[in-house]
């Protein structure tokens, strides 16, 4: 029998016998167990239920696949105590400037190792009726899938939130902030619009990132059918199994090059050069001071190279052991929106960036992942867009820190960029915007 079709036959026995229950708990969940199945993408674009949700986990063969809601919550606090009191997962995060959604799906799939797991999730302290209805009409949609089709079609540039010239007066002003004190680094970002002539799909377009950007999570969220946030990021905000998290800097940046051992020099030139070495560190530094006060010891590893398609980053992985009342509340105030991000000290970069950068981030920087009662692992969502029929706006950062060059930047940040556009047309591939 076809994978989804044997998920939707289990959960389906199951919800039938459900509404003979009359000692149901607050929250039901059904589990269900197939084959694994190729791809969870197909089936997401099939799916006409929202919010949407899905994250391939950079490390390992993870992936997490959702549609539908059966509760929401706009706190940490609030979805912290919902995963404590019903031992169930929530999915979702934070943006740049951490408003919280996190959400109970109505039905969810797991991929692990060996098999796909699916649940579904029903609410009975809502309307019975309603909720059975609900809930039997999200099932009905599990089981279709619809082919992914090639991305191919020019894309036309339509604005820039920052030209180069402006760019350079933002870098210039951060380097006269840095300089004054008041700031040690702060990472600004541009947002590039494209349009394209027929609509894009983002499921597609998130297949053919998954293809070809090695080495990253990849991430879809959309809570509505109009528009949907997507990307493939390189960077971990952390990953808590029990009371061991691991996290991460990523900071410092230098070029791929198509000769391998061109590629190789720079990455060489990037573990010895003193701006980028000082720039990550910072980031090491303001993680390890935010989470000090929950943890019960703290391992920084050395320096290693993070090799992309585009670029290639400095990481030091850091392993936190956290004092056993310390929650993902805790982890994800402390940690977001790290150094690698916004800049230090936090919150005078926030302030700088809210008066220099010309658009609001929203999650472009935030976080994306899922809470569960014995396991947490989180995103930080850069290397994304927003796509809204036929425009698909991508968002590009670059730390500024004392011996930054406005050119060089500028180069980094439509690098950056290039990883997502150059799906669409390839002569993005080697040409700056």
């Amino acid at each position: 029998m076809d994978p989804l079709q044997t998920l939707y036959q289990q959960l389906s026995e199951q919800l039938n016998a459900h509404q003979k229950n009359n000692n149901s708990p607050i929250i039901s969940a059904f589990h269900a167990k197939s084959a694994l199945f190729d791809n969870f993408l197909p089936w997401l674009k099939a799916q006409n239920s929202y919010p949407q949700f899905y994250l391939h986990l950079r490390d390992g063969s993870q992936k997490w696949a959702a549609i539908g809601e059966v509760r929401s919550f706009f706190s940490t606090i609030h979805a912290r105590d919902f995963v404590k009191q019903f031992n169930l997962p929530l999915l979702g995060g934070l943006t740049f400037d951490k408003q919280s959604y996190f959400f109970l799906p109505r039905i969810l799939l797991i991929q692990q190792e060996d098999a796909v797991h699916a649940t579904l999730f029903v609410d009975n302290q809502n309307d019975s009726e309603a909720e059975r209805h609900a809930a039997f009409n999200t099932l009905e949609t599990l089981k279709k899938q619809t082919a992914l089709s090639e991305l191919g079609q020019p894309a036309e540039l339509v604005e820039q939130r920052a030209d180069q010239t402006q760019w350079y007066e933002w870098v210039e002003k951060a380097l006269s902030t840095i300089r004054s004190g008041e700031l040690n680094k702060v990472v600004l970002a541009n947002r590039t619009t494209f349009k394209t002539v027929n609509p894009l799909n983002a499921v597609d377009f998130l297949a053919e990132s998954e293809k070809h950007n090695k080495g990253c999570y990849h991430f879809l969220f959309a809570q509505n059918a109009e528009r949907t946030f997507l990307g493939s990021s390189p960077e971990r905000l952390y990953a808590r199994h029990g009371n061991r998290l691991e996290t991460e800097a990523l900071a410092g940046t230098a070029l791929m090059d198509e000769n391998s051992g061109q590629s190789q020099a720079l990455g060489d030139w990037l573990l010895h050069d003193e701006k980028n070495v000082r720039e990550n560190w910072l980031v090491a530094e303001g993680i390890c001071h935010n989470l000090n006060q929950f943890a019960n010891h703290i391992k920084i590893d050395e320096l290693e190279l993070k090799p992309l398609r585009q670029v290639q980053h400095l990481r030091r992985h850091i392993s936190i052991e956290l004092k056993p009342d310390c929650s993902d509340h805790d982890c994800l105030t402390a940690i977001h929106p790290t150094a690698a991000v916004s800049g230090l000290p936090q919150q005078a970069a926030i302030r700088f960036l809210q008066n220099t950068e010309n658009f609001d981030r929203t999650w472009y920087a935030g976080t994306l992942g899922f809470m569960g009662p014995d396991s947490a692992e989180f995103c930080v969502t850069i290397r994304s867009a927003f796509i809204e029929q036929n425009k698909i706006s991508i968002f590009a950062g670059a730390g500024i820190v004392e011996g930054s060059v406005p050119l060089l930047e500028w180069q980094e940040i439509e690098r950056k960029a290039t990883g997502l556009i150059s799906l669409l047309n390839p002569k993005f591939e080697n040409t700056e915007h």
